[in-house]
């Protein structure tokens, strides 16, 4: 057990409990459940050399979900609370044992059994929680001071933020499922205005990990400016086919999309692109698309899914092949298929799917190489819009931005670039994949050579 779980959920709280769970089941429960989160978050933010923010926070919560057996299947009711001082959660249990009673039967309900074991890295790190407040307001200015320095260009920082906080959860359940986790995680982010001459253009980058040490402050602040500056004075693209490059960051959005249209909820619903299609090619066979929850230093890693499954890793794309959906236990009974361990766990409702740390297999080429192997294209540095992406068609009409690229050099920036089109183009289209993989948070993406794409500009 992680000593610091206790900090956050006191032993006489998870009896408490347990007890309630009991108390459910002499209401007649078919099953009861209790989930517990706590965290505490530190922040402070600068803008342009003055504090603008020193927040302390501390949040929790208790959710209870209760199953009533029918004669068609299982009626659920939930109940939750802020108040975690009560003296007991009887009553919370009883409140949502007498909801059950007005859900809607479903014959594809079920809990885990107790399995495995957390025999990850700890996920919590002491460090961030021991900052004091003028070492928090330090880490926001070296921030904006590492970008300015970079670039006289930097007019404008809107705002260079430290973010630290830790926290913790606990599943418990009347199947003797004691599932709890203990993390931490530490943030910088900037937002920053360049100008050269009359173009002002407004850029931003971040870095996160376990501990303050995870990352460089000093790099980040340098890569937000280059960012920026990169994008002073754009062109119009001409419209027509060119070859494209995708960024690591635009690729990282691009694979959060498709894996979130392989919830198997949304393909039960007949609402994903990919409804019907496992075991088919729907990628290029370059690509390789892994969700891995026990990632020995992934900050998505966890040991446990919101259902108290094992994590696992999952292939969801391999040499291009659909080979699973992500599932809680609800869509893989009613899909007939193999738990995937990917439920999320919220205070309210029922599981969810989540991914834990998302990525692609790597390729060869190093992005310089991509940048020659195209010649004459687009590296695309910024697509606006993915969220219009239709789940169904995986039609999209999306804006973009990037850099001209001629005999493989970059040149000139673009902007006011329209990809319309549909998602499979990116998928189908892939010529080679970088070997920059770059994490960002729990997600990685890196370089793709795309064949000719039509892009609508000038």
């Amino acid at each position: 057990m992680s000593p610091m779980l206790r900090t956050f959920i006191p032993e006489s709280l998870e009896a408490q409990l347990q007890d309630g769970i009991q108390h459910a089941q002499k209401l007649g429960a078919a099953g009861s459940e209790a989930f517990v989160s706590v965290s505490r978050s530190r922040k402070a933010k600068v803008q342009n050399g003055e504090l603008e923010d020193l927040s302390v926070s501390k949040r929790g919560g208790i959710g209870v979900r209760v199953l009533r057996e029918g004669p068609g299947g299982i009626k659920v009711g939930s109940a939750t609370t802020t108040d975690l001082s009560r003296p007991d959660f009887k009553e919370l249990f009883a409140q949502a044992w007498e909801l059950s009673a007005l859900g809607d039967e479903d014959p594809w309900i079920r809990q885990a059994d107790p399995e495995g074991q957390d025999d990850l890295p700890s996920r919590y790190d002491a460090q961030g929680g021991a900052l004091n407040a003028e070492q928090r307001i330090a880490n926001a200015h070296a921030l904006e001071n590492a970008a300015r320095a970079a670039s006289s260009k930097v007019v404008a920082v809107r705002s260079a933020t430290w973010a630290d906080g830790d926290g913790a959860s606990m599943l418990l359940t009347q199947k003797g499922v004691r599932a709890f986790d203990v993390a931490s995680s530490c943030s910088a982010s900037i937002e920053l205005a360049v100008e050269e001459g009359k173009d002002r253009q407004a850029s931003w980058h971040w870095d996160m990990g376990r501990h303050p040490d995870a990352f460089d402050l000093a790099a980040i602040g340098a890569e937000a400016a280059r960012k920026g500056v990169e994008k002073l004075n754009p062109k119009p693209l001409p419209a027509g086919k060119y070859p494209v490059v995708l960024h690591p960051e635009v690729a990282v959005d691009l694979f959060g999309i498709i894996a979130g249209m392989l919830s198997a909820e949304s393909v039960l619903k007949q609402r994903s692109l990919f409804a019907g299609k496992k075991g088919e090619l729907i990628a290029s066979p370059l690509l390789t698309l892994i969700d891995d929850g026990r990632l020995p230093q992934g900050l998505g890693s966890e040991p446990w899914d919101g259902e108290g499954l094992s994590t696992r890793r999952n292939v969801l794309l391999e040499d291009g092949v659909l080979k699973t959906y992500l599932h809680t236990l609800k869509s893989a009974a009613e899909m007939g298929e193999a738990p995937t361990g990917t439920a999320s766990r919220g205070l309210g409702g029922n599981p969810g799917v989540t991914l834990f740390n998302l990525f692609p297999k790597a390729g060869e080429k190093s992005a310089a190489e991509l940048h020659r192997m195209m010649g004459n294209g687009v590296l695309i540095t910024e697509l606006m819009g993915l969220h219009t992406v239709d789940p169904v068609s995986g039609d999209l009409s999306v804006g973009a931005s990037g850099l001209r690229i001629r005999d493989g050099v970059i040149c000139e920036a673009v902007d006011k670039i329209t990809f319309a089109g549909n998602l499979r183009d990116f998928l189908t289209r892939i010529v080679a994949l970088g070997n920059d993989l770059h994490w960002y948070g729990s997600s990685a993406g890196l370089s793709i050579l795309l064949e000719e794409m039509a892009l609508g500009g000038a």
